[in-house]
């Protein structure tokens, strides 16, 4: 049927001014056979009509052609100038029962217009709604309004079976964002890794003082993935997490210590210094502690304050006096430089030996080349450096006194260098932490195995999965993969017997030790580990 527009235009404005609802609503519903700019003008002229009058005609063309709302576009420009000017009157389009078909419209049309005053009424529909697809806008909704009387309607669907469900939930509490909204996130937590990780994102994308605390509390989670996820979120939100994570310096448990001190150093800034600077001075009794804080000093702008770390060399565990060797080494000045003069002054012989092997195994360019003017240190340490040390090593010493014009030296080191005897065994190590990665080295070399060394755990994986090695170390918190999941990966291939693997942790968690045997792992032991606690582990799962 051809209709002209303005004949249709006329005979609809004189039935609208007459109120006749009958005659209208007829003509309504040939609207989408004008062109838009009739369109356009008609339903401009309704929405000026008395207003019971005008609502009741766009039920109607609704009602009678739900496609109405995408072949008139102007309609969706009304309803929203209505509806800003009327909140009540899109609770009453909402509500009607005529209306069903056009409720997903309606409830996307309240989001946008943010409209709180239909909260209520979105509960109720809620409520019963069976069809996921309308579940899902409601839930959208309820968040783009971001009511807190939402909360407790929404928090409901974490607990569904439908994971679609689950992740509209999680985001809709996202953007409420309240203190209540985060609980219930925070408390959907421990079941599942997807929705885990989900809860995290949000909880990284509020960044409010309540969403860090629960950050904040991913670091002493009971599963390694949450922890790992944690940190990183933490380390990207970088300076604003600095407050929340150096109250944690103030606190007595050694795992959150460490983990705290991991994100702190993967910050980078310099306000975590003087905290650390006075753990330090508190002498924490766990030595893991004392090996984080001397590793994240190194990663961190010291300047004047520097000086402080030379105590770190007389510490009682090796592996300390590594990470301090490292710190010392990037912060040094001319100040640390007499200090380590005087430490080599000693008169006890093996302290001086100690100090020159925590110094070389630490690959400290920096302190070894400036303390090679020192005839006792150039002595003991070339001996080191020639005799005692693995390839890859003696490598990177060789090109480091090549590169600073000292030929002579290496070639003498080389010449002097005894020819390799056949190693016992290939030993893989994995660890996130390169300076943990330069202990393995060394002590490998001395119990006379082939070491394999990897800082990340997707090319270890790889590289097991081509050529077995004889035995395999793994750290549990590292980013992306955790040491569980390199476990799960490589039992996909080799057997407990084919294959022994050891995980070695500073986590006191019991959840954690279980989780790494139920993945396949042999034997757990803990940081620090020694020449004497690494080659017990051997000998436990070789004899095992």
């Amino acid at each position: 049927m051809s209709v002209n527009s303005e004949d249709y235009i006329n005979e609809v404005l004189h039935c609208m001014k007459e109120l006749d609802v009958v005659k209208t609503e007829v003509l309504l519903t040939h609207i989408d056979q004008v062109d838009e700019k009739a369109q356009r003008r008609l339903i401009f002229e309704l929405s000026r009509a008395e207003e019971q009058f005008s609502i009741a005609m766009l039920k109607k063309l609704i009602q009678n052609d739900i496609e109405v709302l995408e072949k008139v576009p102007a309609l969706k420009q009304v309803l929203m100038s209505i509806f800003l000017n009327s909140p009540e009157s899109l609770s009453d389009f909402l509500m009607d029962e005529g209306l069903i078909e056009s409720r997903i419209f309606l409830i996307k049309l309240a989001g946008e217009l943010r409209c709180d005053y239909v909260v209520s009424d979105l509960l109720t529909i809620l409520n019963t709604a069976e069809e996921e697809s309308l579940v899902l806008v409601i839930l959208e909704v309820l968040g783009d309004i971001a009511s807190s009387e939402g909360v407790n309607a929404i928090s409901e669907y974490l607990y569904t079976a439908n994971k679609r469900n689950i992740a509209k939930a999680i985001i809709a509490l996202k953007k409420i964002g309240t203190g209540p909204a985060i609980q219930r996130l925070a408390d959907r937590m421990g079941t599942d890794k997807q929705i885990d990780l989900l809860i995290i994102d949000a909880f990284a994308e509020i960044q409010d003082n309540v969403a860090l605390g629960k950050l904040n509390e991913t670091l002493v989670a009971h599963n390694a993935y949450i922890r790992t996820y944690g940190k990183s979120k933490l380390v990207k939100i970088g300076s604003k997490a600095i407050p929340i994570l150096i109250e944690n310096l103030l606190l007595d448990d050694p795992d959150l210590l460490i983990h705290t001190l991991n994100v702190l150093g993967d910050i980078g800034d310099e306000s975590a210094v003087a905290p650390i600077r006075k753990l330090l001075f508190n002498e924490p009794k766990n030595d893991n502690v004392r090996f984080a804080a001397y590793e994240t000093l190194g990663l961190l702008p010291m300047g004047k304050t520097s000086y402080t770390l030379a105590a770190g060399l007389s510490d009682p565990i090796d592996n300390v006096c590594t990470a301090a060797a490292k710190a010392i080494n990037t912060n040094y000045s001319p100040m640390l430089s007499a200090g380590i003069s005087n430490l080599l002054a000693t008169p006890n012989e093996n302290d001086q030996k100690r100090l020159i092997k925590t110094i070389i195994d630490s690959e400290a360019d920096k302190i070894v080349l400036d303390q090679l003017d020192n005839d006792m240190f150039s002595d003991l340490a070339i001996n080191y450096i020639t005799n005692d040390i693995p390839e890859s090593l003696l490598n990177f010493y060789i090109n480091l006194f090549r590169k600073n014009a000292n030929n002579k030296l290496a070639d003498e080191i080389l010449s002097n260098k005894k020819s390799e005897t056949s190693t016992k065994m290939k030993v893989c190590a994995i660890d996130d932490s390169r300076m943990i990665l330069g202990i393995y080295r060394s002590i490998l070399h001395r119990m006379e195995c082939e070491s394999e060394l990897y800082e990340f755990p997707e090319d270890a994986i790889n590289a097991i999965l081509e050529t077995k090695p004889d035995i395999v170390f793994t750290d549990l918190n590292m980013p992306k993969f955790t040491g569980i999941d390199v476990v799960k990966k490589l039992r996909e291939k080799y057997s407990k017997e084919e294959l022994p693997i050891i995980m070695v942790t500073t986590q006191n968690e019991v959840n954690d030790t279980k989780d790494a045997i139920d993945a396949g792992v042999n034997i757990v032991i803990h940081k620090p580990f020694t020449e004497e606690s690494l080659q017990a582990s051997i000998n436990e799962v070789q004899n095992g």
